[in-house]
């Protein structure tokens, strides 16, 4: 583990949880379980994850350097385009998972536990082994080291290039009366819907094993992310408690660069430590009041939270990039946010580039007015080198097509200003490097925030076995003035008050004698400016041919979840559905099955089934379509 964890992790939870134990060793009992679980997700289709470089769609495509900025020598001749480096993937995922539990019973008032987890991601994805731009040691893909913590994704883990050890809890609990105390690495789960976040917001997520497309049931169980901290609970009276937390600040970790489920496309290189070295010291706080058994039946049920801290979420905008390329480009090149890269890494024609802007959820030409007007040498290379002026909008090139737009002052579009930028690719200081492709350097930045919120629930009591019978309503909302968001890449974030709203239904309901009850729930979430990727509207559903239209933002976005749960008469079998529905377009179907003929064995099987329209969530993960099967055993 790095100094860091040691100095500053480990010593906090030795301290918490061991100097209060000495005098209760007489009482002391302790109790394991665990399992070890096979992980497999086989894709039924040939597509592979576009985000990274062997499965773009320009792989092999190349498009002739043409328009009024090209010198007249170039005229004609073909981009550099990307080589042909496609793969042909038969597994999303292939892992073992370990995990072991320690329950300790130190008197009625202490008790503790403890988890270790072992994942293990077996060598079998061909992930660019041909190729010299892996970022993992000994030429392999990095699937767990993370820039944070000394390389790791949290205080208590140690990682390599293939395996993740970690302890996701390791907390002391003590009770007295009315009160609760928990100190230690822990998560904080405040919400119980499938998919949907509102209340369930004091922790971030990891994504690096199946993004969100693990069992759906599971409710992030998984990828919730603990980090040291301090909660207790007060009992007012038997229907009311007040809870407060105060918990180490831990970023959400995405999917590395390279790796089956990498969510950002190659021709970005993400920075995640110089954002996180700024606010790796902020503590989060929450607050929430919760009654239940509510009025005079007890039918009702309330609660209120406000969490206050950073949000664990990253936003981004460009950074330097620091390479120094001086005879052909003059000083300065290394203080803007481009690199040129070998081997096709990057976007090395426009329409690339407004097609990885387009899933990305960014508004391609946006991103180019931001680079003039952000970054100084870019500034000086378009108004001085080209004789570009800003129309009266401030923008510099605002169509991808140039067709029908009277404000184009320039006499060019967004394609012809790109092309300027690849015909650079000629020259022969790159090509000796054999350098042919732009990349950005990014940086993660994690904004300071305050999120209050309310939820209510109602039960219904109707005719005993009748649909309304035992109805569950949940309605939770939260709000956080001011949240910042990515806007374009631009180093100034947009800013904007957020609301997100769900309303769910849940029931258990027995259509037979002979089968137990089956469980139903339905959902509904509201965002205002955001999707459930956490992209802002105003820059979702641009292509390779149009710009987004900003019309989403007016709208929000909703999104819908409908699921069920059936156990057979022996609980052995038990088959799931979950769907999730974007209404912009695009949906997730998963089918799942459990047969578990005994305590130890569990065997499950689910289908992804997931198709992702121009700006829906699912955009993204097109590619995703697998079959997931889980083999456990349990001691």
């Amino acid at each position: 583990m790095s100094n860091k964890m040691l100095k500053t992790g480990l010593p906090v939870l030795a301290l918490t949880l061991t100097a209060p134990l000495s005098p209760l060793a007489e009482a002391f009992d302790m109790t394991v379980t665990g399992f070890i679980r096979q992980e497999m997700a086989y894709k039924y289709t040939n597509q592979e994850n576009p985000h990274n470089r062997w499965g773009s769609r320009f792989n092999g495509k190349t498009t002739p350097l043409s328009g009024p900025l090209v010198p007249p020598a170039l005229q004609g001749a073909p981009t550099l385009g990307k080589t042909d480096q496609s793969k042909d993937n038969d597994w999303n995922l292939f892992g073992t998972k370990s995990e072991i539990d320690f329950n300790f019973n130190f008197s009625p008032e202490f008790t503790g536990f403890m988890k270790l987890r072992g994942y293990y991601m077996w060598d079998v994805f061909k992930d660019g082994e041909d190729a010299d731009f892996i970022d993992g040691e000994g030429g392999k893909v990095n699937h767990w080291n993370v820039e944070n913590h000394g390389k790791e994704a949290t205080y208590l883990s140690f990682s390599n290039n293939d395996y993740l050890f970690d302890i996701p809890a390791l907390y002391l609990d003590w009770t007295r009366d009315k009160y609760w105390i928990r100190v230690g690495q822990q998560q904080i789960a405040w919400g119980e819907s499938l998919f949907f976040r509102v209340a369930d917001i004091a922790n971030g997520l990891d994504l690096r094993r199946h993004v969100f497309y693990d069992l759906g049931a599971e409710e992030y169980a998984d990828e919730r992310l603990a980090a040291p901290g301090i909660r207790a609970s007060m009992a007012i009276n038997p229907n009311w408690e007040i809870e407060v937390f105060a918990q180490m600040f831990q970023p959400s970790i995405l999917p590395n660069s390279y790796t089956p489920f990498n969510l950002i496309t190659n021709g970005f290189v993400p920075d995640y430590q110089t954002g996180y070295d700024k606010v790796q010291d902020n503590i989060n706080v929450g607050f929430r009041l919760q009654g239940d058994n509510l009025g005079e039946s007890g039918q009702w049920g309330v609660q209120f939270f406000a969490v206050s801290g950073h949000n664990p979420n990253p936003i981004f905008n460009l950074a330097p990039g620091g390479q120094e390329l001086p005879l052909t480009f003059g000083p300065g090149w290394e203080t803007q946010p481009f690199i040129w890269e070998a081997d096709g890494i990057g976007t090395t024609q426009p329409a690339e580039w407004f097609h990885v802007s387009g899933v990305q959820g960014a508004d391609g030409v946006a991103v180019i007015n931001n680079l003039v007007n952000d970054w100084e040498w870019i500034n000086a290379f378009v108004t001085q080198g080209l004789g570009f002026v800003p129309n009266s909008l401030g923008e510099y090139v605002h169509t991808i097509d140039g067709v029908g737009h009277p404000l184009d002052v320039n006499g060019v579009n967004a394609n012809e200003f790109l092309m300027a930028f690849f015909a650079a690719a000629y020259s022969p200081e790159l090509t000796a490097q054999g350098l042919d492709s732009l990349s950005g350097i990014i940086e993660a930045h994690y904004a300071s925030e305050n999120t209050v919120g309310f939820g209510v629930n109602y039960i219904f009591y109707d005719e005993p076995d009748s649909l309304l019978d035992q109805l569950v309503v949940r309605f939770e909302a939260n709000y956080t003035p001011d949240r910042k968001f990515s806007n374009n890449l631009a180093t100034e974030f947009l800013e904007h008050d957020e609301w997100f709203t769900s309303l769910v239904l849940e029931k258990y309901h027995r259509f037979s004698q002979d089968f137990p009850a089956t469980f139903f729930i339905f959902e509904w979430m509201h965002r205002s400016e955001t999707d459930l990727l956490g992209r802002h509207l105003s820059s979702v559903g641009g292509s390779q041919t149009r710009r987004p239209g900003g019309a989403e933002l007016s709208r929000g976005w909703d999104g819908i979840v409908f699921a069920f749960q059936q156990p057979f008469p022996s609980l052995v079998w038990r088959i799931d559905t979950s769907i999730l529905w974007d209404l912009n377009g695009g949906f997730l179907f998963q089918p799942a099955v459990r047969y578990k003929p005994n305590n130890e064995w569990t065997l499950e099987g689910f289908v992804n089934v997931v198709d992702g329209k121009m700006g829906s969530i699912f955009q993204p993960f097109d590619y995703m379509d697998d079959v997931t099967l889980r083999i456990t055993y349990q001691f």
